[in-house]
C-alpha cells in the first residue's frame, strides 16, 4: 500500500477545499454582479476570481494534481479579459 506523502496529508485536502470554496463563491459573486454592478466593479470581480482560479491551480500542481482543461481555459479567459480592462 502507498503511504500518503505529506503532499497529500488532511491538510493539503483542507487547503485544496478551501480554495474550491474560494473559486465557487468568487464565480457566485461575479455572476450576481453582471446585472447590477458597473463595468469597473465587474473588472475588480473579475480580478478576484482570477486570483482563486490561480491559487487553486497552483495548489492543485504542488499535490502533483492534473489541472482540468476547463479550468485550465476558464483562467485563460480571465487573463485575457483583465489584459483588456
Amino acid at each position: 500500500m502507498l503511504e500518503a506523502g505529506p503532499e497529500f496529508g488532511p491538510g493539503r485536502h483542507e487547503r485544496l477545499s478551501s480554495l474550491l470554496e474560494d473559486v465557487l463563491t468568487a464565480r457566485r459573486v461575479l455572476e450576481a454582479a453582471r446585472h447590477d454592478k458597473r463595468l469597473a466593479e465587474q473588472q475588480v470581480l473579475r480580478r478576484e476570481l482570477l486570483e482563486a482560479l490561480e491559487a487553486y491551480a497552483a495548489a492543485l500542481a504542488q499535490v502533483g494534481a492534473p489541472l482540468p482543461p476547463r479550468l485550465r481555459s476558464e483562467i485563460d479567459l480571465y487573463r485575457g479579459l483583465g489584459a483588456r480592462g
